[in-house]
């Protein structure tokens, strides 16, 4: 939720629903059917300890509850199971202005596989890429009383044949009142095998208390497509509803 602790020795958690539905099959930029759909329900438990306001350590376990896929021949697939967990250590620079604040951030990531990769064409379904990866992303963000930016971008490597990836994001919106946050987040991403999309939608952050946080997002993505000589689903909708904590 982007409101980590700010005090040394700090900590915090939260709990993400993840609701998500693909409603077409492509091959490449083409679609191959549009009747055909993937529907993914995910639970994200994720932690983050501050030893220095400057310093954090972040922990994202994902596991998908349900996930089902129809197949071109009508047949359907279901998978549920842990996913890959990512460990990153957030670098952040704070600063203060007349009447704005913001933060500059730099963030080494790992994804660390829960089980053995299967590319070995056997065609088992799996939400997960279960591969070893690597990311670093960069980020800077500002607000006054009333109006919230923020810009960033990443890069990640990933093992074996799973395609490098580049992400940015543009977010933008009003705090209309010092407990409330609306945003509309616009996301890009670009994979090396000719993958991407671009990716919009609102989000509304609560503040119920000081150690207590609501968000719900709902995204769409536009201009997608899957990697080259791939055939895969794509056309997301993703709606995500989070509770936190800080202490």
């Amino acid at each position: 939720m982007n409101m980590m602790p700010r005090w040394d020795g700090g900590y915090g958690f939260q709990v993400l629903y993840d609701s998500i539905h693909r409603g077409k099959l492509f091959e490449g930029d083409r679609v191959l059917a549009s009747n055909r759909s993937e529907d993914i329900r995910l639970l994200h438990l994720q932690g983050v300890y501050t030893w220095d306001r400057s310093i954090r350590m972040t922990v994202k376990i994902p596991y998908a509850l349900d996930a089902e896929r129809e197949n071109l021949d009508g047949s359907v697939d279901h998978y549920e199971g842990l996913g890959d967990v990512t460990v990153a250590l957030p670098l952040k620079q704070y600063f203060n202005l007349d009447g704005r604040s913001g933060s500059w951030t730099l963030t080494p990531q790992l994804v660390v596989p829960t089980s053995s990769y299967e590319g070995d064409g056997s065609g088992a379904y799996d939400v997960f890429s279960r591969q070893w990866g690597s990311g670093l992303s960069a980020g800077y963000e500002t607000e006054t009383f009333r109006w919230f930016f923020a810009v960033g971008a990443a890069y990640w490597v990933y093992e074996k044949d799973k395609p490098e990836v580049f992400k940015a994001n543009l977010d933008f919106g009003l705090n209309p009142t010092d407990a409330t946050q609306i945003l509309l987040e616009i996301d890009y991403r670009s994979e090396d095998d000719g993958a991407g999309a671009w990716t919009v939608g609102p989000s509304f952050y609560y503040r119920q208390n000081l150690q207590t946080h609501w968000r719900i997002e709902l995204k769409k993505d536009f201009h997608e497509s899957v990697g080259r000589g791939q055939i895969d689903y794509a056309n997301e909708t993703k709606l995500s509803v989070g509770l936190g904590f800080v202490f």
